[in-house]
């Protein structure tokens, strides 16, 4: 194990307090370990219930989501690498995680398991921006997060910073791989019955009929927005709010984009698409008209 930063490859990207490159450097994965890696706002949090109501049989208890199911490479208040790798030790079996990281910055890749949800980069882009303006600007500062003045400064910023592009690019090559399974969020929000379905055959895990009606309940939308607290303080500290209250479960529709943007805008996110990713990539993704 590494010692000191200095000691990293640059693989594993730069310190922010959104990323330590020092966790996902030193961190061992186990072939029982479950990790969800999405672009941001592409059903990364409705994933996290998700997997943790199948792995619990329908809990509810939990104070929130990053308790029970953590963001892997984030930074965490009064805690080093070395602590925060030392906590997830004593997390029991299956452990699952969340990251936003790129298939390069990800450790496990042929031990874990992984879950990648992609999602329209237009709805992605639009979700983003509410989920800044939604931010504190106590939490925009703590985390070193710019706040744009606008719908079109975001735009710029969003294409401009491009972790979807990054990550949707990086996960392709996967696509297929026997330990990946790759769930398009359209298809969730269709067929959420089916989704499950898809991921219970893929970890392998026993769940009853009662079971999956009590992960059905918890995971819909209603009963997510009627609890946004469980989900909105991800990597936080307890002392931090991160959200206005009850804004972080928002809408999650699909095509909702229309709303907020411009044909022009919404020409340049598909044009970076078209000259980023691969033509049966675009095709799977539905972007490629």
């Amino acid at each position: 194990m590494h010692t000191n930063k200095n000691d990293i490859d640059a693989r594993w990207g730069e310190l922010s307090p959104l990323h330590d490159p020092n966790i996902l450097a030193n961190f061992v994965a186990r072939p029982t370990d479950v990790l969800i890696t999405t672009p941001p706002k592409a059903g990364t949090t409705w994933m996290q219930q998700i997997l943790h109501q199948l792995r619990s049989g329908g809990d509810t208890t939990f104070t929130s989501i990053d308790d029970v199911v953590p963001w892997l490479e984030i930074q965490r208040d009064g805690k080093n690498w070395q602590e925060i790798l030392q906590h997830f030790e004593t997390l029991a079996e299956p452990r699952i995680f969340k990251t936003h990281c790129t298939a390069e910055q990800t450790p496990g890749i042929g031990t874990a398991k992984i879950i990648l949800t992609s999602r329209d980069p237009r709805d992605c882009c639009v979700s983003f921006y509410h989920h800044l303006m939604n931010m504190t600007d106590e939490a925009r500062l703590n985390k070193q997060i710019p706040c744009p003045t606008s719908f079109d400064e975001h735009v710029d910023m969003w294409l401009e910073f491009a972790a979807w592009y990054r990550n949707v690019s990086s996960w392709w090559p996967y696509h297929g791989h026997p330990k990946v399974l790759w769930l398009r969020y359209q298809d969730m929000k269709n067929d959420i019955e089916s989704g499950i379905d898809k991921i219970i055959a893929f970890l392998e895990w026993g769940v009853t009929d009662r079971q999956k009606e009590k992960v059905l309940e918890y995971s819909s939308f209603d009963w997510m927005k009627a609890h946004d607290e469980k989900f909105s303080g991800q990597g936080s500290s307890r002392n931090t709010r991160i959200f206005k209250p009850g804004k972080f479960i928002r809408q999650g529709k699909v095509g909702k984009y229309h709303d907020l943007m411009s044909p022009e805008q919404e020409r340049r996110i598909l044009e970076k698409a078209k000259t980023t990713l691969e033509p049966e990539c675009l095709k799977f993704l539905e972007i490629d008209s």
